[in-house]
């Protein structure tokens, strides 16, 4: 019996914002339609980059092969069973089943890979080749640069700084206390200013004096188009990490957060981003940027956590599934 080897886009329905070239590449379906649930049961090979639960239905099939590749190379905020305490009881069971199901699971660092053995409920082989995501990253950069200035028309002598905040437990949350107004006056005219909310957050919070960024369809390209991301405790501080660019943490309530939030891998001061906690901060950090102190924490940081990101994860996860087609 042969399989008939394709690519099956599974896009969330309300954003409908998945790229236009995608229709003459893969087939897309969309998420928990009818053509979903069918492509899930019959398709050879699954990739997934988060749970599968009770509400799919799905019953794996022995020749079925399901790769996991999480949602981030690393995570600040602690997951799965390190935040048992945090999760629900079906969550929970979910993952554990899920887990159960996996053929491969995906490590951005050995740093990762440390928490996928004590915490994912898995014992399965795990592939320490970095993460697809952050492959854009770090090839071609340039290239994707230019589409993003193109799809939003900014001329190309501007620099970008596109600022992406986490979502917040029990709270809608926007913009946290960031003042885009006074962020433009500081810059200056040398500079634009892209928004993008998590997709956690409603839409429909209106964005003034920055480019409303939220319905861009891939959350990578801005990284790679970005000359400093400003976010607070989202896990694209590390993938600007993995692109040797700069990340500036923007924490109003920051105490506010440890305390109520789920519990963190590092101390937050002890990253190599700078904090800062109101405007006045924030743009002085800008105008004074230690670049040579960035660039050196930033190394450390990276032999730290064990990094296997070098830009050839999609093609090592090619290669593994190729293998298993010659099985």
């Amino acid at each position: 019996q042969g399989w008939c080897i394709g690519l099956r886009l599974l896009v969330q329905l309300r954003a409908n914002n998945h790229p236009k070239e995608l229709k003459s590449k893969v087939r897309i379906v969309y998420y928990f339609s009818i053509e979903y649930l069918k492509e899930l049961h019959t398709a050879k090979f699954i990739i997934c980059n988060m749970r599968t639960g009770e509400a799919y239905f799905w019953k794996k099939r022995k020749e079925q092969v399901y790769i996991q590749t999480w949602h981030s190379s690393l995570r600040l905020k602690k997951i799965e069973g390190d935040a048992i305490l945090y999760l629900d009881e079906k969550y929970v069971n979910d993952a554990i089943n899920d887990s159960k199901k996996i053929d491969l699971l995906i490590s951005g660092c050995q740093f990762s890979t440390n928490i996928f053995k004590k915490s994912f409920w898995y014992d399965g082989k795990i592939l320490e080749c970095g993460t697809p995501r952050c492959d854009i990253l770090l090839n071609d950069t340039e290239h994707v640069k230019r589409k993003v200035y193109d799809y939003y028309k900014i001329p190309e002598n501007k620099k970008m700084i596109l600022y992406a905040p986490t979502f917040r437990k029990n709270k809608k949350s926007d913009f946290l206390g960031m003042n885009f107004k006074k962020l433009n006056e500081f810059l200056g005219d040398e500079w634009i200013i892209g928004a993008r909310l998590h997709p956690n957050v409603l839409n429909n919070v209106k964005v003034e004096n920055a480019i409303a960024m939220s319905d861009y369809s891939d959350m990578q390209e801005l990284l790679a188009a970005a000359d400093i991301l400003i976010t607070d405790f989202s896990s694209s501080m590390f993938d600007m990490a993995v692109a040797n660019k700069i990340c500036i943490l923007f924490t109003p309530d920051l105490e506010e957060y440890l305390a109520n939030e789920r519990e963190l891998y590092f101390d937050i001061n002890e990253l190599p981003f700078p904090i800062t906690k109101d405007m006045d901060q924030l743009c002085k950090c800008i105008k004074d940027f230690n670049d040579l102190k960035y660039r050196s924490d930033l190394l450390k940081f990276i032999k730290k956590i064990g990094s296997f990101e070098h830009g050839y994860a999609s093609q090592k996860i090619c290669e593994y599934i190729f293998e298993k087609i010659d099985d």
